[in-house]
């Protein structure tokens, strides 16, 4: 039985140390401004979603010679136009 008690703190210490650096990546990220080709300042947004719908869309993105990003910021705008808003 220790040996599974330590596996577990060790576990646990494992993920408390990589969403401490989870965390420390997304300040860093918002903190560090980002020049786009055209010279505007760009900003990060993190969008969550499950691994399948990532691959599945990274695909889609690529597919059109398009980084994630430039598919959302495609697609949002697409869907404004689209709905009035």
């Amino acid at each position: 039985m220790p040996r599974k008690k330590n596996m577990t703190s060790l576990l646990d210490s494992f993920e408390s140390d990589t969403e401490k650096e989870h965390e420390a990546a997304v300040t860093a990220a918002s903190k560090t401004p980002k020049k786009s080709i055209d010279g505007d300042t760009r900003a990060t947004a993190l969008v969550s979603m499950t691994k399948d719908e990532k691959e599945r869309l990274t695909t889609k993105a690529k597919a059109h010679g398009l980084s994630l990003s430039a598919f959302f910021r495609l697609a949002a705008d697409e869907y404004m136009s689209t709905h009035n808003w």
